[in-house]
């Protein structure tokens, strides 16, 4: 009993480290624009990655943005790639990275406030999907959450059902 306690806990430590050194791959920084956005008007999502030190996003396979699924907005798909969004990229060896360092505003990608959400504070969630490739030429594939804030104000030229 004692050692199957002690595989179990040895297991549990393991997979919180893994979980917690993923958040370190990346800095996501997310912004919406405007802060305040009315009913059946539209805004937009900035999205800008950082990888950290000494780590390099792939190319292949493409970095992947999904969305969360949001019964108040409208996105024109669920996810995005980074050739969509024209992410550029440099070679180095036999290998295409990502070429974060020039891209000061981000991504932008349009939504739309349905004409009858929530009034108040809402939130986009989703994640990025990226495989990281680190100094000694080792990778892996896994993803990163995030998310953005915004207010939803009333729209008085909508008419109520």
């Amino acid at each position: 009993m004692g050692r199957i306690l002690l595989v179990l806990l040895l297991m549990f430590s393991f997979s919180t480290v893994s979980d917690s050194s993923q958040e370190d791959l990346l800095k996501i920084v997310t912004s919406v624009k405007p802060k305040t956005i009315r009913q059946g008007m539209e805004g937009e999502l900035s999205i800008k990655i950082l990888p950290v030190q000494g780590i390099k996003i792939a190319s292949n396979p493409d970095i992947r943005i999904n969305l969360n699924k949001n019964e108040n907005i409208q996105f024109s798909k669920v996810f995005f790639t980074g050739s969509e969004l024209d992410f550029k990229t440099i070679q180095e060896d036999d290998l295409v990275f990502y070429d974060f360092t020039n891209d000061e505003e981000g991504k932008m990608i349009s939504f739309k406030v349905n004409d009858s959400s929530l009034i108040g504070k809402q939130k986009l969630n989703g994640e990025v999907v990226f495989t990281a490739t680190f100094k000694d030429k080792w990778s892996v594939k896994t993803f990163q959450k995030f998310s953005a804030e915004f207010v939803s104000t009333r729209n008085r030229n909508i008419k109520k059902r």
